[in-house]
């Protein structure tokens, strides 16, 4: 290991630590390396580290060169509204074919294909995915770089910041519920909770696994949903739609102000779907892992290691458990306009190196204020959750702490009097679910699960950016 792929002295961005298995994100992986440029005229991701170690993964970025490059993608292809009209078309077109995909394995035993027919089933399934990708990746990436671009453009009309970033936050917020909440909405006004549950058991599945869920969990979480989330629903969106009326005429916002800021809200929207369609993918690429595993004598949990195009390798013959065998206990890549696979030393070496924070002793940090809530500032007890799977200790009124929040935190989100998180940005999930929740949230403070524990008395100033002991 001879020169560094980061420079751990700059800022580093970090999605993680969270669980999860390489398997099923090898596909968003090999396009940021690979198709994506290939598609966007060289565009792509900045150069990157992902890291898996003990079922869970860390995704490493410089910062500025990762919000250099999604501007770039921003400006080009996700703010003009025609392109930005017509990529999401190509991807709503690559969603028709996924979901003609799971129909048939809906209706099929795959027992029944021959190992031929099987590995042609694979290839054509992985194309249709990694197209769902590549166009499904834009907005991602154009976000990441869209909250600076905003910024200086609205610094023209707004020299204070705080009202600058308050102004951000309003122009910035999506105008559609998420599809969380059209579940709960549904739910709310089901009478047939069987069909309810056929058409959502796959709202808990992540990036560390899946499961079905069952008809008990839908029973008991329509009895915590309020009758009235529907028209709770359309207000705080009438609500929003009009805080944006109002900023707009206030500070005499221009047209390419205003398209701005809905390129970003369309974007937040996009990213919450495309959630959706990956939770409901995960489930038949298991069934396929299953399948998999059965024919070729391999387990489940090793398969999870794997590329995607390496499943493709194995129905064809090849053996690939020495190397399987090798990537038990760690292994990641580094990849930018290549791809490098890293062996355990690597990336254990490399996790150490830039997946923490140093640690000072204090009692306050400061951070990013993506949702100021109703008042701004909360007091309450601090619930440090590293593991969305420990949802279920959460109890209502306290403070999520968490290093980052992913789609399987949503259930804690909704019962926290406020959420803070080590690392996050402007389009985060964290900034997005606590607008929709109305409460406040401050992301991006490197070290609060470092700093508090498990009930101290912290208070939440969602006006100054502040979270401190008390």
């Amino acid at each position: 290991m001879n020169k560094l792929p980061l420079n751990p002295k700059k800022e580093i961005f970090r999605w993680g630590p969270i669980p999860g298995r390489f398997f099923y994100t090898s596909f968003f992986t090999e396009v940021n390396y690979k198709y994506f440029c290939q598609k966007f005229l060289g565009l792509n991701w900045s150069r990157s580290l992902f890291l898996f170690r003990n079922r869970q993964m860390l995704w490493l970025n410089e910062y500025a060169a990762l919000r250099s490059t999604g501007q770039k993608v921003f400006v080009k292809y996700w703010l003009p509204s025609k392109s930005r009209n017509n990529i999401y078309k190509r991807w709503k077109e690559e969603i028709v074919k996924l979901e003609r995909w799971h129909r048939y394995l809906d209706n099929i035993d795959l027992a029944k294909l021959t190992d031929k027919q099987f590995n042609q089933f694979w290839a054509d399934y992985s194309h249709d995915y990694i197209n769902f990708w590549i166009y499904g990746t834009v907005p991602e990436l154009a976000n990441y770089g869209a909250d600076k671009y905003i910024e200086k453009e609205l610094s023209k009309y707004i020299k204070d910041k705080t009202n600058l970033k308050q102004v951000v936050q309003i122009l910035t917020t999506p105008e559609k519920p998420s599809f969380y909440q059209e579940e709960e909405m549904a739910l709310a006004t089901s009478e047939n909770l069987k069909k309810h549950q056929q058409k959502f058991y796959w709202l808990k599945n992540s990036y560390a696994g899946t499961q079905v869920l069952p008809l008990i969990f839908f029973v008991e979480r329509k009895k915590e949903i309020t009758s009235d989330i529907k028209l709770e629903t359309r207000q705080r969106l009438a609500e929003t739609r009009r805080n944006k009326v109002a900023v707009i005429k206030q500070y005499n916002l221009s047209k390419s102000i205003i398209n701005i800021g809905q390129a970003i809200s369309e974007g937040i929207t996009v990213q919450d779907e495309r959630k959706k369609y990956i939770f409901m993918a995960l489930h038949y690429q298991d069934r396929l892992l299953v399948e998999v595993a059965r024919r070729f004598d391999y387990s489940v949990d090793d398969l999870l290691n794997t590329w995607y195009w390496e499943i493709g390798e194995i129905i064809d013959g090849k053996d690939l458990r020495n190397i399987l065998d090798n990537r038990r206990s760690g292994f990641g890549v580094n990849f930018y306009k290549n791809c490098k696979i890293l062996d355990e030393n690597e990336t254990k070496s490399f996790w150490q190196l830039y997946g923490e924070e140093k640690i000072v002793s204090q009692t306050e940090v400061k951070g990013l204020v993506v949702s100021k809530g109703k008042g701004g500032k909360v007091i309450g007890h601090a619930r440090i959750l590293l593991d969305p799977n420990q949802v279920g200790e959460f109890k209502v009124g306290e403070i999520l702490l968490a290093p980052m929040t992913s789609p399987e935190y949503i259930f804690a989100m909704k019962k926290a009097l406020a959420i803070v998180t080590d690392f996050g940005g402007l389009t985060c999930h964290a900034a997005i679910v606590s607008r929709e929740l109305g409460i406040p949230c401050i992301v991006n403070t490197k070290t609060a699960t470092k700093i508090f524990k498990d009930g101290d008395k912290v208070e939440v100033d969602a006006n100054n950016g502040l979270v401190r002991k008390v």
